[in-house]
């Protein structure tokens, strides 16, 4: 194999050098040579230079699209939604007006002229949040010592908790606006918030006690029937995201019928995350979604779990919900003089909220204390 790299090197050289004696009236014969030169005999005189060059070169183009992928891969639900990135760099709030509703339809109008009537719309917003992570120092020793996988590994770490950071609060800001200036913190109203309706089992929630109720498929139809009602159903549109025992119960391994839902879902579907397809919802699971106190209360992300804690779902319309993302900003510092190694962090800057100030087309599904 050695022989074809050469052979490659040689015909790269002549390449080159015939390009440069063309458009730049230079020799041949002499940039081939210092082509050659370079790419043969400075990797065997000089290999960590160029081990160090080509790494710095493309550090942070790596690990921006490293982490580009992995936000959507480990997270596809966030990009089922209204997508907003245009507003991240126009500014750090994001204004969502809210029609002021239609007016009367008469038939056959006797009286005229007939009243006029103006219109009067408000708005809503929600903020652009800045997530940092905090720099780590790669130490010189280890550049050396250390294999590339290793440092791999270290920013890997960071990257997991900017994902799981961003994909908690994207999912708590869809069913809660907090206050900024004059416009008040609003929430999920208590009607969006449906109870599970299966046997008994140990509650699942962090710090939670007791046993809850199931999720039964009688309240994926429940669940419908309610959007259904309320117009915001919207064939093809309709996402909910499960826990893992929501889905264990709701689709267990050994059931035909679980097959059934599971062969709906085309291969494109797949990849973007959707496992089954069951009475028009396209379902996706996650390692947690939301937790609500014992009085249904939403909990906030990071919050120490409690006994009365109970798991829940989120289901929603896709237009109902906006999500906003500058994508993921690289920094790092090669050779700091003060740490003796290089320094690594990561930037994104995102943004989300229900896009009616009601949460219409938004819901949860939460387990039912049993008593």
């Amino acid at each position: 194999m050695k022989w074809i790299k050469f052979l490659f090197n040689v015909v790269m050289a002549m390449f080159i050098g015939a390009a440069a004696q063309t458009y730049l009236g230079l020799n041949a014969y002499a940039v081939a040579g210092t082509v050659m030169t370079a790419g043969v005999v400075l990797p065997l005189v000089a290999p960590q230079l160029v081990k160090d060059t080509a790494f710095m070169a493309i550090t942070v183009e790596i690990w921006q699209n490293h982490i580009e992928e992995e936000i959507f891969k480990k997270n596809t639900f966030m990009r089922k939604s209204f997508n907003a990135d245009e507003y991240v760099i126009g500014g750090k709030v994001v204004h969502i007006p809210q029609s002021g509703g239609s007016g009367n339809v008469v038939k056959n109008r006797a009286n005229l002229p007939a009243a006029v009537r103006k219109r009067n719309d408000t708005d809503i917003v929600y903020v652009i949040d800045e997530f940092t992570t905090d720099p780590v120092v790669i130490p010189d020793a280890d550049t050396k010592e250390l294999t590339y996988d290793k440092r791999s590994s270290v920013l890997g770490e960071d990257n997991d908790k900017l994902v799981e950071v961003v994909a908690e609060e994207t999912l708590y800001n869809w069913v809660n606006s907090p206050v900024y200036g004059v416009y008040g913190a609003t929430t999920l109203p208590s009607k969006n918030i449906l109870l599970t309706s299966g046997d008994a089992s140990a509650a699942t929630a962090t710090g939670a006690t007791g046993e809850r109720k199931k999720a039964a498929l009688v309240d994926l139809q429940r669940m419908a029937t309610k959007f259904k009602n309320e117009g915001r159903w919207f064939e093809g549109k309709m996402h909910a995201l499960l826990t893992p025992q929501m889905e264990a119960d709701l689709f267990p391994a050994d059931s035909l019928i679980t097959a059934t839902y599971m062969a709906a879902v085309t291969e494109e579907e797949r990849r973007r995350g959707i496992m089954y397809k069951v009475q028009g919802w396209n379902i996706e699971s996650r390692s947690t979604v939301l937790r609500t106190d014992g009085d249904g209360g939403i909990i906030a992300p990071g919050e120490v779990g409690d006994t009365d804690h109970c798991d829940a779902a989120l289901f929603w319309y896709e237009n109902a919900v906006e999500f906003a993302w500058s994508g993921v900003k690289a920094f790092q510092t090669i050779g700091d003089p003060t740490y003796y190694g290089d320094l690594y962090s990561f930037l994104a800057r995102s943004g989300s909220r229900a896009r009616r100030a009601g949460y219409e087309g938004v819901a949860l599904l939460r387990q039912t204390p049993t008593v």
